[in-house]
């Protein structure tokens, strides 16, 4: 395991540890950590899938709190509009990604915003709190690294709550 995936493994260790209140600043130093440095994905973790984005499993916490993926954009390529089931992190690692945000009080989602995320870039979802849709509109691949609260068995099935 590259050595800025074994600092963020123990810095995310360390951070379910503390107060619920600090837990978001927690995750997002990590990942900020993490991102610093850009070259220690494999080759096989940054591989496009040019039909739809690709999830690639960095890391399986063995007492199934969290799981890192590093998923890659291709452009044009977006995830359908969202929300999460669990909390999630995200650092960009390379390239630009938007991310729209969605009012989807009456059922159907509506644009409410959207913004840019260049490589460094971090935010942190608490689950249940939005919804949004990750893009990469144009430009090249672009890679984040996503932390989510949910054991590996599950990412592709028990995180995203799809609405569009």
């Amino acid at each position: 395991m590259p050595e800025a995936l074994q600092n963020l493994v123990r810095r995310l260790d360390a951070a379910l540890a503390v107060p619920r209140d600090a837990f978001p600043a927690a995750v997002t130093a990590a990942l900020g950590e993490a991102v610093a440095s850009t070259d220690w994905l494999k080759p096989e973790q940054l591989r496009v899938d040019p039909a739809q984005y690709a999830r690639h499993l960095l890391y399986a916490d063995p007492l199934d709190r969290y799981t890192v993926v590093s998923l890659v954009w291709g452009n044009g390529q977006q995830s359908p509009i969202h929300g999460h089931h669990t909390w999630c992190g995200v650092a960009v690692y390379r390239g630009e990604i938007s991310e729209t945000f969605y009012n989807a009080d009456n059922g159907r989602p509506a644009p409410l915003r959207t913004v840019r995320r260049k490589a460094g870039t971090l935010s942190f979802d608490e689950g249940d709190a939005g919804v949004h849709r990750i893009a990469n509109p144009d430009g090249d691949v672009a890679v984040s690294i996503h932390v989510y609260g949910i054991a590996a068995a599950r990412v592709a099935t028990g995180v995203n709550r799809v609405l569009g």
